[in-house]
């Protein structure tokens, strides 16, 4: 897999390598730490090697190269995935499972899974439905009318209102409350 990192040309390019030797530890999943010690700089030096177009170019390339080559090997066994599929499917014993699950992967990375549909459906109300919501939201607005007018036993308050606060008359003398808000 890094013999594509040695045969990238880096005089020419500015790729040096040290650059080079910082790529393929970084690939490998390495902290900037880690690979300070093993190229033996500075871990500021190596974060800032890291950053430079330079660097980001050949790492895209690289994983580029990486990819293509799996790619390929995928490519390379998927009519023997296809096989093996046909002959469990023909006579396959429970064991074969795994044997299955990877040939169907093999299949799934060079392209061929099988498309997912995914149904989504639009309730529609049948106008007996929409006759009986109507008189529901009819009936909820009659109720919150009569709940709302003076003569009801529960008075429905403007919550937007200031509410009164108690008020005293001088020291020593009774607390009369306030009165409650009607709306308007």
């Amino acid at each position: 897999m890094y013999g594509i990192l040695y045969n990238m040309k880096y005089k020419k390019s500015g790729f040096t390598p040290e650059y080079r030797k910082i790529l393929i530890y970084s690939e490998q999943g390495m902290p900037v730490k880690e690979i300070a010690e093993k190229v033996n700089m500075h871990p500021t030096y190596v974060y800032e090697v890291m950053k430079k177009d330079i660097f980001l170019e050949k790492k895209k390339e690289f994983e580029t190269k990486i990819v293509d080559k799996a790619r390929a090997v995928f490519e390379a066994h998927a009519v023997k995935a296809a096989e093996k599929i046909v002959k469990i499917a023909k006579g396959g014993k429970a064991e074969d499972r795994i044997k299955l699950d990877a040939s169907k992967e093999v299949l799934y990375q060079v392209g061929m899974k099988p498309v997912e549909v995914i149904e989504t459906r639009k309730r529609e109300y049948t106008p007996e439905e929409l006759a009986s919501m109507f008189k529901t939201v009819v009936e909820v607005e009659e109720i919150s009318d009569r709940l709302s007018s003076r003569n009801s036993k529960f008075v429905l308050t403007n919550t937007d209102a200031e509410p009164k606060t108690e008020q005293t008359s001088g020291p020593g003398q009774k607390t009369v409350p306030a009165e409650p808000v009607l709306p308007v």
